[in-house]
């Protein structure tokens, strides 16, 4: 059974205060195999997972998600990624291609087509790495970072 957010339930799930674990920065910036993972819990009692994949050969080959998990169906629903510049994107509704460095949004439109959710990029000049990337990830989607004591 297909799940399709509208675009409000999307805005209300990213606008959702997360906190990040002490752990944040290592779970995601020093993965094993090459991904890293953190699971946070939202205010409004919503599971959120935030994912990291890094290609070892191509720095510019990477991706940060951020979904959320959908009871009871078992399936995690994308509702932002951030991509390096490897491969360009097109926008399939608007026939137009997003290349270089690209943000991935969750849209009720490309779901009620039958297309993946997070189906539509746009270009971005926000981030070069993988470490940029999640940082601008972190300030969209209002994750909230511990104090640093140091």
């Amino acid at each position: 059974m297909a799940i399709v957010y509208s675009d409000q339930e999307i805005e209300e799930l990213i606008q959702e205060h997360k906190v990040l674990p002490n752990d944040w920065r290592n779970k995601l910036l020093s993965p094993k195999n090459n991904r890293g993972e953190l699971v946070v819990k939202g205010d409004n009692g919503n599971t959120f997972r935030i994912i990291t994949r890094q290609n070892p050969l191509r720095e510019s080959d990477f991706s940060v998600i951020l979904a959320v998990f959908v009871p009871p169906s078992n399936r995690n629903f994308r509702l932002r990624r951030y991509n390096g510049s490897t491969n360009p994107h097109t926008n399939r509704i608007e026939k137009e291609v997003v290349y270089g460095f690209h943000i991935y949004f969750a849209t009720e439109r490309y779901q009620l087509r039958g297309l993946k959710e997070d189906s539509y990029a746009l270009s971005t000049g926000r981030y070069r790495a993988l470490d940029g990337a999640l940082r601008c990830l972190i300030d969209d989607v209002n994750c909230e970072k511990p104090l640093d004591l140091f």
